[in-house]
């Protein structure tokens, strides 16, 4: 059988504690619109056609405090280094390395990932911390 290449990649980054979905992050390939494309105003679809290399990989990131818009080019080693940063078993190490804001809250020693809603601040102008008390 022959193995068919997906036309996107699409991942969901999910806190550990409650489930909420705290980032977004999709790859398509050279040629292929994003997997929300046929969702789009006509009026996004026509900017992202302006902004859009189709010898390019697009990545589009939407989350707790990371976006990039209607998403930007990518050469494809940066496309294969996201696809690695999100394999099982996923990992702070992994994920920090593609330099995602906010490391797609992942806790640097916990290894898992927390919303904003359980990274907290003790005082408005301290650091956050998760759950277990380690600093973002």
């Amino acid at each position: 059988m022959k193995q068919i290449p997906a036309l996107w990649f699409v991942l969901y980054v999910s806190c550990a504690l409650c489930k909420v979905q705290i980032m977004r992050l999709e790859l398509a390939r050279p040629g292929a619109q994003p997997a929300s494309w046929h969702a789009w105003p006509d009026e996004v679809q026509r900017a992202y056609n302006k902004l859009r290399d189709s010898t390019a990989w697009w990545l589009l990131v939407e989350g707790d405090g990371a976006s990039n818009g209607l998403g930007q080019n990518l050469a494809e080693a940066q496309a294969l280094q996201y696809q690695a940063a999100f394999r099982y078993p996923r990992s702070y190490r992994q994920v920090h390395h593609v330099g995602l804001p906010g490391d797609a809250g992942f806790c640097s020693q916990c290894d898992v990932p927390y919303c904003e809603r359980h990274w907290c601040a003790p005082a408005p102008s301290s650091k956050q911390k998760c759950p277990r008390g380690h600093s973002r």
